[in-house]
C-alpha cells in the first residue's frame, strides 16, 4: 500500500527556491520534508510520503558528499583554483610549464645580444623538456576527466533530473518540462487541487477528478523512486569504481612526468645508490 501523502495547505514566509540546473550544488532549499509549490499558490506545501523523503535526503547528501570529493579531484589535477573550478566545462591547465619555456627562450634571446662574446650553452633542452612536460600534463588531465566522467554524469546530468522529476522547475534549454513526463511535485499540486474542489462540489464528477488526481500521483512517485533505484542507487559502484581508477592513473601520471626529464648525471656501473648517498664530502 503506498504511504499516505498530506495534502493539508500551509502558510509560511521560507519557499524552496526553484531548482537550477548546473553542475556542483543542490537543486533547491535543504529542507526535503516539505515541497513548495510556486506553481499558483505559493503559500501551500506539500508533505511528500515517508519513503520519498528518505530517499531523496540520501540523494542531497549523496550529492553533496560527490561535489565535494569531485572538487577535490579537480585540485589534485589543476592547481589553480579559478581552471579547478572550470575543468569540467574546459580544459584549462596550469601555464607554469609554458610560462617557464617562454621565459627562458627570452632569457636566451637576451642573453645572446649581450656586449661580451662569451658563449653560452644552449638552453633549448630545457625549453624541449618544460613543452613535453606541459604537454604531457594536459594529456593526462584528460585522460582524467575520462576516468571520471560516470562521476560526473551523475553530478552534472543524473541529479538534475532527478530533480527535474520530484519538482519539475529546472529551467534549462536541455531540461525543459515535457508534456506528459511524469513530475511529482505537480501531481501532488493537481491531486490538492481536486481533493479542494472534490469538498466544495461533492460531485461524482469532482470525485473521479480526485481519483483520477491520486492516479497520477501515484504514478509519477513511483517514477520518481524507481528514477533514485535505476540511475542514482545502483550506479554508485561505478563510481566509486572511476574514482579508483583515478587514483591508479595518478600513479602513472607522475612515473610518465618524471620519465620525461632527462638525468645528466648517473651513477657508474656497479655502485649502488645506497653506497652513493653514503658517500661523504672531502
Amino acid at each position: 500500500m503506498a504511504a499516505k501523502e498530506s495534502t493539508k495547505s500551509t502558510k509560511s514566509s521560507e519557499d524552496g527556491a526553484a531548482p537550477q540546473a548546473g553542475f556542483y550544488g543542490l537543486a533547491d532549499h535543504p529542507n526535503h520534508g516539505i515541497i513548495s509549490s510556486i506553481l499558483k499558490r505559493k503559500n501551500r506545501k506539500f508533505k511528500m510520503a515517508d519513503d520519498v523523503r528518505k530517499m531523496c535526503k540520501q540523494v542531497e547528501a549523496y550529492k553533496t558528499s560527490a561535489d565535494r570529493l569531485h572538487q577535490a579531484l579537480m585540485t589534485m589535477l589543476v592547481e589553480f583554483p579559478e581552471y579547478a573550478r572550470d575543468l569540467v566545462f574546459v580544459v584549462k591547465t596550469d601555464p607554469n610549464y609554458r610560462y617557464a619555456a617562454l621565459y627562458l627562450r627570452t632569457f636566451e634571446s637576451i642573453l645572446n645580444k649581450g656586449r661580451d662574446r662569451t658563449t653560452y650553452e644552449s638552453l633549448e633542452p630545457v625549453m624541449k623538456t618544460l613543452q613535453s612536460l606541459d604537454l604531457e600534463h594536459e594529456r593526462r588531465v584528460r585522460k582524467q576527466l575520462d576516468n571520471l566522467k560516470p562521476l560526473m554524469k551523475f553530478i552534472g546530468e543524473d541529479y538534475w533530473e532527478y530533480a527535474r522529476l520530484r519538482k519539475g522547475e529546472i529551467l534549462d534549454s536541455r531540461r525543459q518540462n515535457r508534456e506528459g513526463f511524469a513530475v511529482y511535485w505537480e501531481a501532488m499540486e493537481s491531486y490538492d487541487d481536486a481533493l479542494t474542489q472534490q469538498h466544495k462540489e461533492r460531485t461524482d464528477l469532482a470525485e473521479q477528478a480526485t481519483a483520477n488526481a491520486q492516479t497520477w500521483r501515484n504514478d509519477c512517485r513511483q517514477k520518481l523512486m524507481d528514477f533514485i533505484k535505476t540511475c542514482i542507487f545502483d550506479r554508485q559502484g561505478k563510481h566509486a569504481e572511476c574514482v579508483l581508477k583515478f587514483r591508479d592513473e595518478a600513479v602513472f601520471y607522475h612515473r610518465s612526468m618524471s620519465e620525461l626529464i632527462p638525468f645528466t648525471e648517473k651513477p657508474e656501473k656497479g655502485e649502488s645508490k645506497s653506497a652513493e648517498r653514503g658517500k661523504t664530502p672531502k
